[in-house]
């Protein structure tokens, strides 16, 4: 299996749009939108972090179509948060934490927490 390297990658490789299509492959086209269209056309370094790791992670363990989209959502949620500015790699846990605490509401908003759900489900993803 090859490996994905920001600096080998130009503007339209179709090596590195096959690469974000094998990762969606099997899913809702918004996968592969939220990857190549929302993250790459910025951070091409956070797409390929994304698409590595869900590539690693098919070898490692069997993954579900479930779970793999909602890594996918997660990560890219986490790269747009930033406006696609911040790599993965350069995030302190401060920021992961605000990104966290934006799905925090507040009482009146919603009475029933329905936002800690979503606040730990990402937390643990």
């Amino acid at each position: 299996m090859s490996t994905l390297n920001a600096n080998e990658i130009s503007d339209g490789d179709i090596f590195f749009e096959r690469k974000i299509r094998d990762v969606t492959e099997g899913l809702d086209p918004a996968c592969f939108n939220w990857i190549y269209n929302k993250i790459a056309s910025t951070n091409k370094e956070n797409a390929i972090t994304i698409a590595r790791y869900i590539l690693s992670m098919k070898i490692d363990i069997n993954l579900s179509d479930y779970y793999r989209r909602d890594i996918i959502a997660i990560l890219s949620k986490l790269s747009m948060f930033f406006g696609n500015q911040k790599s993965f790699k350069s995030m302190t846990r401060g920021r992961i934490l605000s990104f966290l605490d934006s799905f925090r509401k507040i009482e009146s908003m919603d009475p029933m927490h329905k936002w800690i759900g979503t606040y730990n489900t990402y937390r643990i993803h």
